[in-house]
């Protein structure tokens, strides 16, 4: 400003011009962050072809040279005929439904075969609304605390349902651990009580106490439990799937897979 001031032709500065061009030098400085993420970083580009086309066809060939060298060497246990005369002991529904069968053994049938999937497809679809932060997206477990979370959970959930399963078989398959049964020759409980409330009761018990656990160690963000009730409904799924699949035999009683009633075509 002083050489401003001492240039030949040029009016006396006021403190009102002074504070503007002190305002602009300083705007000058100030370097903002932009809220888009630059797409021109070559690091974050992947070109579709031959990157991840040549990946795929490649799985793709492997998997089919895989699934023929099976299907040659193995025989697939293939039933007989049907006969609309006999129905096979045990009935069982195709493996992605056998979770939902797993379940029909434990409770009622309309809390197993209708709310509780509902319910649990809504929650999923549910998740983007409650975590909408950006942060993490596409990492797996979002931090290393995370992935903690989910090794937790894992565990927290095999334990839980395998332990539920064989507890209540033990006591006498859907009485909701002799609970229910009690409740009905004593206390003239309905089988709506017993079928549905008592075993709704009993599926959340163990979800909040998995909530309480990772709160009290893990000290966890929206996403993270987010990220722990998905975990254990993700391994609860297949739990569940590998009872129906391999462990239900004759009247789907609980048995070893190798004594599995097989019967090749």
């Amino acid at each position: 400003m002083a050489e401003l001031a001492e240039r030949p032709g040029l009016p006396a500065p006021t403190p009102g011009s002074i504070d503007e061009a002190k305002r602009q030098k300083l705007l000058e400085l100030v370097r903002g962050r932009a809220l888009a993420r630059p797409t021109d970083l070559a690091e974050d580009e992947v070109m579709v072809w031959p990157s991840l086309v040549v990946v795929e066809a490649v799985s793709a060939v492997v998997f089919t040279a895989i699934l023929f060298a099976l299907s040659v060497l193995v025989n697939g246990p293939l039933l007989d005929r049907a006969n609309p005369n006999q129905t096979p002991n045990p009935s069982k529904a195709p493996w992605y439904f056998l979770n939902l069968q797993e379940l029909l053994l434990h409770m009622d049938a309309g809390l197993a075969g209708v709310i509780v999937p509902t319910v649990a497809l809504v929650a999923i679809a549910a998740i983007p609304y409650f975590d909408r932060s950006p942060l993490g997206v596409g990492i797996l477990g979002t931090s290393s605390k995370g992935r903690r979370i989910i090794a937790f959970a894992t565990v927290y959930s095999i334990v839980v349902v395998v332990g539920m399963i064989l507890v209540d078989e033990k006591i006498g398959r859907g009485t909701q651990f002799g609970i229910g049964s009690y409740m009905m020759d004593h206390w003239g409980a309905t089988e709506f009580m017993t079928g549905v409330i008592l075993s709704t009761i009993i599926m959340l018990i163990p979800i909040f106490i998995l909530v309480g656990i990772v709160k009290a160690i893990f000290r966890p963000t929206r996403r993270e439990i987010i990220i722990a009730l998905f975990t254990g409904f993700f391994v609860t799924y297949w739990v569940l799937t590998m009872f129906g699949t391999s462990f239900r035999g004759h009247g789907q009683d609980l048995t070893w897979p190798w004594n599995l009633p097989l019967t090749h075509g």
